[in-house]
């Protein structure tokens, strides 16, 4: 199943601010990600998407295509949403709250007890605490498995990877590509090593529009075009240190990263030449220089921090 958003001349606003403004947008994915620095939209688009946001004008339509079959997704039949807040009721012990939602979405209040998914998300220990008394990693963990119990046709995530560690991390984003074979999802994160990991569309954006959207290489390539990492610099960390601020006043519209001991760098218009000629004027040992495919993360830090 796949799904295919379809815009048109979308505005949505808070009062008088338009938050959203996307004149059109044809894009279809399994697992479409939205990124974008805080406040460029991402949660008011996925918002609107749920029906939580009425638009101002123009309209945004979600539909799941299965074969030659294809079918116009509607919020409260065919949706579920994990909050960046991770929403449950306070004074509602966990069980309770699985229970409730299995009893409106499936018909059984103990279908959660035979989905894999509990423990997989590792909700048994959590499932006689109130919901007051979760932390916002554990509240992110409860609504992710209640989506997933209520089997949507589109699951919708903001920020789900916030508040957990490495290991739940890593769980969720198992979990989610195992599901995306029975389900669509659009997931607003910051952590970009697991959009670059789990996202086969990648949707940018910037001040409430689309910057630029496409496959994960077609996304790296339009945000940051050249990318080089430079290996075989001198042993002691102080010269690589010192040549470091040399190297970005030379070049100063690219971000540079020291990995170790080696240097990244990333911009628009690197010229190989310029920095071979750069690292010979400084007397740099001999050294191997290999461009690269800029990854997502090297890519947004580009985008977000570029100087000019």
């Amino acid at each position: 199943m796949r799904l295919q958003i379809r815009v048109n001349n979308l505005k949505v606003s808070y009062g008088k601010n338009i938050a959203l403004e996307i004149p059109s947008l044809n894009a279809e994915g399994k697992i479409i990600a939205v990124i974008g620095h805080n406040g460029s939209g991402k949660s008011t688009l996925i918002k609107t998407t749920l029906g939580l946001l009425t638009p101002k004008a123009g309209e945004l339509v979600i539909s799941s295509k299965e074969g030659n079959q294809e079918l116009r997704l509607v919020p409260e039949k065919h949706m579920a949403f994990s909050p960046e807040n991770g929403a449950v009721f306070e004074d509602l012990d966990v069980e309770s709250y699985l229970k409730l939602w299995c009893r409106i979405k499936i018909g059984n209040p103990n279908y959660y007890k035979h989905h894999k998914i509990v423990e997989a998300l590792s909700i048994t220990p959590l499932l006689k605490k109130l919901g007051r008394e979760l932390s916002k990693g554990q509240k992110r963990r409860v609504q992710s498995v209640v989506g997933f119990l209520t089997k949507p046709k589109l699951f919708l995530f903001d920020e789900p990877f916030d508040g957990l560690d490495i290991l739940q991390s890593n769980e969720l984003a198992n979990i989610i590509q195992q599901e995306a074979a029975q389900m669509g999802m659009i997931i607003s994160s910051h952590r970009m090593e697991v959009i670059e990991r789990l996202a086969d569309l990648v949707i940018v954006l910037k001040s409430g529009k689309v910057h630029t959207f496409g496959t994960l290489d077609e996304v790296c390539t339009r945000l940051c075009n050249e990318c080089f990492l430079v290996s075989h610099l001198p042993e002691q960390q102080a010269l690589i240190s010192d040549l470091i601020p040399v190297l970005q006043k030379e070049f100063c519209d690219c971000i540079i990263n020291q990995i170790g001991k080696q240097l990244l760098i990333a911009g628009n218009n690197i010229v190989i030449e310029d920095l071979q000629k750069f690292f010979f004027c400084y007397q740099a040992p001999p050294l191997k220089m290999d461009k690269i495919r800029p990854s997502l993360v090297d890519a947004m830090r580009y985008h977000l921090n570029k100087p000019h």
